[in-house]
């Protein structure tokens, strides 16, 4: 798997075009944080950490994530056909991840704070800005603090992501900045609401295609929206 779990989450959705295009055995190789919301897809045989030894070593092949659309692209006529990729719609898009919610009670989940890297403080925005947007009432979602927002149960949430999409699925919805939260809770199909940066450093992704049918994208000039899409959800 490539890049961050943003980026893992979102290409997760075209690991099972490997077993349509032939492969018979699919093994990936990522972080063990990952194995609890990767390894309920069928089409993985295998997960593992281990790059000098084991299967990941053993295997005749390897791809990068984010390389399988282009190889969709490149297969045979049904392949594209199960794998549609378009600007109006992606395959995957209405949620391909599944969680057992947990016994939280409902409120919003908000994570204000992208992943340290390259536009990490262009994308994200300030814990009190986010609470002037959405009120103290809600989780944060954010691993290094919680604000002036309620702490989620200290279950170990911040070091396995299975365990943070039971609480998303257990939410009203997600509001975030553009960062992994968005693209897990769109993958479970989580109402989530994705506050965007200036239009000069919004990535690509949200640009060309519809990813997701649980996820609303605003921009800075539209956050104002924000009350009434939370009292909706």
């Amino acid at each position: 798997m490539e890049q961050g779990f943003g980026d893992i989450f979102q290409y997760a959705r075209f690991l099972p075009a490997l077993k349509v295009m032939g492969a018979k055995k699919v093994v990936v190789l990522c972080v063990p944080n990952l194995f609890g919301v990767l390894g309920q897809m069928e089409c993985i045989d295998q997960l593992t950490n281990l790059t000098e030894s084991g299967p990941a070593h053993e295997c005749d092949y390897w791809i990068g994530s984010m390389s399988l659309p282009y190889y969709i692209d490149c297969s045979m006529p049904y392949v594209k056909a199960l794998f549609p990729i378009t600007n109006t719609k992606v395959v995957g898009s209405e949620g391909y991840f599944e969680a057992e919610p947990s016994n939280i009670p409902k409120k919003i989940g908000v994570n204000w704070s992208a992943s340290k890297g390259t536009l990490h403080w262009i994308k994200s925005i300030s814990a009190e800005h986010m609470e002037s947007l959405v009120g103290s009432d809600a989780y944060s979602l954010n691993p290094e603090t919680d604000g002036n927002f309620y702490p989620l149960p200290n279950d170990g949430w911040k070091k396995d992501w299975s365990i943070t999409a039971k609480h998303m699925k257990a939410m009203k919805g997600v509001v975030t900045v553009d960062t992994g939260t968005a693209h897990l809770a769109g993958a479970l199909g989580v109402k989530c609401v994705v506050l965007l940066p200036k239009e000069e450093f919004v990535c690509w992704r949200w640009k060309n295609a519809r990813w997701y049918d649980s996820v609303c994208l605003l921009r800075p000039h539209e956050y104002d929206q924000l009350p009434e899409i939370i009292r909706r959800m």
